[in-house]
Formats: structure tokens, sequence, C-alpha cells
């Protein structure tokens, strides 16, 4: 009786490892199987991104044409007298297009080029097309419209943009027809190289919802029975939005590695009903397997970070995808500074509750994607992927040091330690893990050689280049300090009547060592640290300050434009602390006006309205900067509560040469003069500029034509 227990507990036993080793063998295998899902998600998530905005962006040009034959047809008035030559000159400037149309009444007249669309001459756009009532509304609403992919009666997949267009006759507008530009789907597609996401092994499909329907139905596909991972990226075009899902197809079920589970739990369950046998041995081979055991796991049991193997497998993985991509990372080595001698003192209790909390503070201020892990006692290590800019390194590095150093509080005792990092970079160092682990240890030691609290790169010649950009953050703010900054004003003039209507605000930092420094040296600089927001409020001051001292004036007084960075522009204090300035300065907020960039104001509309809205019911004046760039429509700009719109200085440059390019900018003149807003032209530095702009009802601009940017005192005989 007493053996048969005995032969059923060793058989239970070696059951249970059995069992207990398939389970730990399964996580890992489905610990495994999640990482590269969630890697193989990111790569498609941000490959799909790329292709979606490059269709975006290049559909967008394309259909620009649209509106420089509708800007012809009204020169015109009605017509275009060489069409053919004219639709030449857009195709060959713009490219990608298949063809340009004109559609009096919506009957199809002309096409340029007419080979192979022959039987679309005559077409009536509002009565036998398909999509007709998507054209009527558009004549309604009076904006472009994109119709298809649908088969054309001339044969081929294509899209068109059709753009309503109406001449002025008298106080009234009536509409003449539409300006179309037709682009097969296959070339489309070519241009933005799609079909390159099958040599990368992923398939893809293109879809959208059927305007009449309400279904979405897919229109282009790489090939039939598409099966495996997806995801979908929402691809903005006019009047409809596209889908582009990317698939990868699924991979097979890991034979190799399940079979090596199964092998290996057989093996271990048969050992440990052999060495059972001999009950001497028994504790032995359990002390044995389960370390083995334990080895398999990938975290810290004191932090929850990833621990040395985990490391080592991503390590593997960023080498992999920085050869492969050629995407730089980078491997933190941390060591806290006198840990020892905190750990001695206050005991490990303390000891490891510290290495928790810095633990935490390292994991909520690294990137999402990044991997934190500790190797052991006090040392960490941060694997930092795609970090291709040396300075954008030594800004994490100042910040996590920053972050471990601020005060801990453990049993009412304050504490602060240092950490003292190390960097190699991938795969410019090495591409061999133990060479990086080894690397990044050295360049840590040499860190702490240097002195605690600091960092040191692996690559001297790097390590100089994130050296020189913290010692210029630093030179910031010992600049705002010292009150190093100036402000030089540029006029802006009526074109009409030559009068100085405003002076634009433009901040240069005095260098005590390096002279009259301009904004291209250390703006973004102050973007990245913050210190924008000290500069940004400062520059406020001054024009208050500048706006009450000019009070006497009286008639003879300009507005002074402050221009807003993106960061200041999103301060959650902007409008209360304009507010405050004002008051402490008794300045008139209507003499004051804001610039913003367009591309500031299209990264949340709304919260952008809002804050427009606030500052304008403060009498402030709201313009738009660099406008142009940021690809804003007019539906867009209807929302915006501004006053003016500053046409950037690269449309202006060629604007005597480029055709097209001239066009464009009488488009913006007359886009801006539909909402009744003003104009500034940026940057004219000739005659023949002036001229074109005047011609085209501009009424105002800036520029070395005028003037170059200078003190006020230059301007004002007295502002005292």
């Amino acid at each position: 009786m007493r053996l048969q227990q005995i032969y059923s507990q060793r058989k239970l036993i070696a059951v249970g490892i059995f069992i207990l080793v398939l389970a730990v063998g399964f996580y890992g295998l489905g610990l495994n199987q999640s990482l590269n899902d969630a890697r193989q998600r990111a790569q498609m998530s941000a490959l799909g991104i790329a292709k979606a905005r490059s269709l975006e962006s290049r559909l967008s040009h394309i259909l620009t044409s649209t509106r420089i034959l509708a800007l012809e047809v009204k020169r015109n008035n009605g017509s275009i007298p060489d069409f053919d030559q004219y639709a030449s000159e857009v195709i060959s400037s713009l490219g990608g297009i298949s063809n340009l149309q004109l559609a009096p009444n919506g009957i199809v007249t002309q096409i340029y080029p007419l080979k192979g669309s022959e039987k679309a001459l005559g077409h009536n756009i509002l009565r036998d097309d398909k999509r007709k009532e998507e054209a009527r509304l558009a004549i309604l609403e009076q904006r472009l419209s994109l119709a298809g992919p649908f088969e054309l009666i001339q044969g081929g997949v294509a899209v068109i943009g059709r753009y309503p267009v109406f001449l002025d006759k008298g106080v009234e507008s009536t509409f003449w027809g539409f300006c179309s530009v037709l682009i097969f789907l296959d070339e489309l597609l070519k241009q933005t190289h799609l079909e390159g996401l099958i040599a990368e092994g992923y398939g893809y499909q293109l879809s959208r919802l059927d305007p009449d329907s309400g279904q979405e139905f897919v229109f282009l596909k790489s090939h039939d029975g598409l099966e495996g991972m997806r995801e979908t990226i929402d691809i903005n075009v006019p009047n409809a939005t596209w889908f582009l899902t990317i698939i990868s197809p699924e991979e097979g079920f890991n034979r190799v590695g399940t079979l090596f589970t199964l092998l290996l739990a057989v093996l271990l369950a048969y050992m440990m009903n052999s060495v059972m046998r001999k009950p001497e041995e028994l504790k032995l081979i359990v002390d044995e397997k389960t370390a083995e055991l334990e080895q398999l796991a990938f975290y810290d049991p004191l932090t929850g970070l990833a621990n040395r193997r985990l490391l080592v497998e991503h390590l593997r993985h960023a080498i992999h995808e920085s050869v492969r991509n050629k995407k730089q990372s980078a491997l933190l080595y941390l060591d806290l500074d006198d840990f020892k001698r905190i750990n001695d003192s206050m005991g490990h209790e303390i000891g490891d509750q510290l290495l928790m909390e810095v633990s935490n503070r390292i994991r909520k201020n690294i990137r999402k994607g990044d991997v934190a892990s500790r190797l052991g006692g006090d040392e960490f290590a941060i694997l930092l992927f795609n970090t291709q800019e040396v300075h954008n390194i030594g800004y994490i590095v100042n910040k996590l040091m920053r972050i471990v150093e601020a005060p801990m509080v453990f049993q009412k005792k304050s504490l602060v330690v240092s950490t003292s990092i190390g960097i190699t970079l991938i795969p410019t160092d090495s591409q061999d893990v133990s060479t990086l682990l080894k690397n990044a240890d050295i360049a840590m030691y040499a860190a702490k050689n240097m002195g605690k609290g600091g960092f040191k790169f692996f690559n001297t010649a790097l390590q100089q280049a994130a050296v020189d950009r913290l010692r210029v953050e630093e030179d910031l703010l010992k600049g705002l300090a010292n009150q190093e900054f100036r402000l030089l004003f540029q006029p802006i003039l009526d074109l009409t009547t030559q009068a100085t209507v405003s002076y634009e605000a433009l901040i240069r930092w005095q260098h005590p060592e390096k002279g009259l420094l301009s904004p291209d040296t250390f703006i973004s600089i102050a973007e990245e640290s913050g210190a924008i927001l000290n500069m940004g409020y400062w520059a406020i001051a001054q024009a208050c300050q500048l706006i009450k001292r000019t009070e006497h004036l009286g008639e003879r007084r300009c507005l002074v434009a402050v221009n807003l960075s993106p960061r200041q522009f999103t301060d959650a204090d902007l409008v209360v602390t304009i507010t405050r300035l004002l008051e402490k300065y008794d300045a008139d907020a209507k003499y004051l006006e804001i610039e913003v960039t367009e591309t500031a104001l299209m990264d949340n509309l709304e919260e952008a309205c809002l804050t427009l809205q606030q500052l304008r019911a403060m009498g402030i004046k709201v313009a738009i900067d660099d406008f142009g760039t940021g690809y804003s429509s007019l539906s867009v700009l209807k929302q915006l509560p501004v006053d003016k719109l500053k046409i950037d200085r690269s449309f202006i440059v060629d604007l005597e040469t480029d055709e097209v390019g001239r066009q464009i900018v009488e488009t913006l003149i007359s886009m801006a003069h539909t909402l009744a807003l003003n104009v500034v032209a940026e940057g004219i530095e000739t005659q023949g500029q002036l001229t074109i702009l005047q011609s085209y009802g501009c009424e105002q601009g800036q520029g070395y034509l005028f003037s170059k940017p200078k003190s006020i005192d230059n301007f004002y005989a007295c502002v005292g």
C-alpha cells in the first residue's frame, strides 16, 4: 500500500511537472507572439499612415488644377481662348493629370488631351451622370467635388474632381459650369507607390462609402483572398472618406516552439519520474527544475520592469529594424550615484522603495514603445527606438536626469539621488547585443568619472553635439534672466497709400559671446526645452509697453504684431496671461495683433477657435501667419475667427517668373476676400512683386523692399 502511494505520488508529480512546463512554455510562446504582433501592428500603422498621407497630398496637389482652370475661366468671362495650350501648361506644371475638361452648364465640351476620351464629349454631368446628385450638391455648396472611382464611358477606372465655376453678373453670381480634372486610378496609385506594399510582404485594399447606399465597397485590392492582421487608415478626400487597409498575412503556428515545449515537458516529466525513485535526490532535482522555470520569466519581480532577458530580445529586434529600415535607436545605461551609501545607512527596505520609485518615474517619462528594464541592483537600461537626431537623445537624457533627481520622501525623510548615464547608438556603434551592453556600460562609467549626475555618449563626436545642444539651452535660460533678448520691428505697409499700418515684432538674441543671433539658431531649442513660453510672454510684455509709450502719438500710432509659437498657443494660461499683461501696462488691446501659424491652428481646430474667439473678444487682432503652407480649406477657414491672412514669402519669391505660382497667390487672395479678410504679403523684395500683388488687390505687405527689421527708434522719432 505504501509503495502504491509513493508510485501514485510520483506519477502525479510527474504529470504536474509536465503540465507546468507546458503552461510556462506556451506562455512564453504566446508572449513572444504577442510582442511580434504588437511590433507588426505598429509597423503596419506607420506604413499605412505614410501611404495615406502621400495619397492625400498627391490628390490635393492634382485637384489644384481645377481652381487654376476656374480662375482662367473667370478671367476670360466664361471661356479659355486657347484651352489646349493652357491645359497642357497646367498638366506639365502639376503632373499626374490624365486630362482636363470644361463643362459649361454641366455639358462636357472641351477635353485635353482628347485622345481616348472622345466618348465623353457631350456628356451631361447634371442629367446623365450616375453622380449627378453629387454634382448638384457641389453647385449648391459652391465647393470642389470628387466623384468616383468608377468606370468611364470612354473606358477605364478613374476619379474626377469637379469645381463649380460662378461668374459675377453685377451684384449676383451665376453658375457657369464645371472645371474638371480626370485622374486614372492606376496612374494615381502608381505615383503614390502603393504597389510597393506587396514587395514588403503586405496586402492592401482601398474602399469608400457609397454616396447613395452608405455602404462600404472595395474598389481596389492587391489580390483576392486577403486574410490576416489588418490596420485601416482614413484618407480624407473632398466630400468623402476613403479607407486604406493594410493586411499582413497570418503567420503559421510556431510548430518548432510547440514541439520543443512538448519534448521539454516530456523529458522533464520523465526525468522527474526517474529521479524520484531516489528520495535523497528529490530536493536537489526540484530545486534545479524550479530554477530553470524561473528563468523563463521576463520581468523584474521588484520593479515590474523588463529584465535582462527581455531587454536582450528587444535589442535584437532594434538591431534588425535599424539595419533594415536605416533608422537609429539608442541604448541608455543608468546607474544611481551613491545608492550603496543610502542602502547601507537607511536599510534595504528604503533602498527597495527608492528603486521602485525610480522605476515608476522612468516608466512614466519614456515614450510609448520604448523599453525600460532593470538589469540588477541599482542599474537600469532604456532602449529608445527611432532616435534619428542626437540632440533629441540629449534632451531625453537631460529630462530623465531631472526626473530621477527630484526629491523623494520615505518615512518622512527626503532623499535626493542622481544618476550617471551611458549612451550607445544602434547600429552606428555596434550590431551585436553584448557589445552594445558593454559600450553603454563603458560610457556610463566614463560619465561617472566626469562627475556624478552626468551622461556620456560612447561616440565622443556625438557626445559633443549633445553637450553643445544642452549648452545652448542653458544659455537660453541665462539669456532670459540677463535680459539679453531684443525686439526688432519690421513695418507692414498699405500697398495703395504706402502708409505704415503696423509693425511686426521679431525677436533677436544679443549673445554676450556670439553677437546678435537670429531666431533660426535658438527657436527650435526653446520650443523643445519649454523656454519659448517665457520668451513669448516677454515679447508680448514688450509690445504692451510700446503700445502704452506711443499713446501720445494719437492717429500716428500703429498696431504691434507679435508671433505666438505653436507651444505657446496651446498653453492653458495664454488668454489669462495676455489679459494680465494688458492690464499691468495699461495697454489698449486694439493696438495688439497676435500672429499664429496655419499649422498650429490645424492641430486642434475646435480648441483653436475657442482661443481665437477669446482673444478677439478682448479687442486683439488675429492674423494667420505663413498662410498657404498648412493645406487648410475654405470650409476650415470659414470657421476661424481671424482678421487677416499673411501669405508666406515662399509664394512671393518667384512671383515674377512662375505663372502657376502667380495663379496660386491670386487664388489665395481671392479666397481671403471671399471671407472678407485682409491680406498681407510677406517677403516683398522687388518692385515687380509689388506691382503684381497690387494688381491682385492685396491690401498690405512687408519685406526688404520697404525696410529690414530695425529698432523701433528708427520708425518713431519719440517713443517715450
